[in-house]
């Protein structure tokens, strides 16, 4: 059973995926986003555009990255017999 709080990250950091996935098809997206100077204009942003997105992903997301990128070039081939 996943604990309340750490299902809530989990869709938060999931918004921040579909935000960035949605900037890359859309150009007025991206020049919404370069328009924002901090994080708030960036949270309200995606607020706007129907995004759930915490100030904490925004901070974390550097170090999910690296962790997500450690376990896709840390796979271990099977065993060949």
């Amino acid at each position: 059973m996943y604990h309340q709080g750490a299902f809530a990250g989990l869709m938060t950091r999931k918004g921040l995926s579909d935000l960035l996935h949605a900037a890359e098809h859309s150009s007025a997206l991206r020049r919404e986003l370069r328009n924002c100077s901090n994080h708030q204009d960036l949270l309200a942003l995606a607020a706007n555009h129907g995004f759930t997105i915490k100030l904490y992903d925004l901070q974390n997301e550097e170090e999910s990255q690296r962790i997500d990128d450690w376990f896709q070039t840390s796979k271990i081939d099977p065993i060949r017999k």
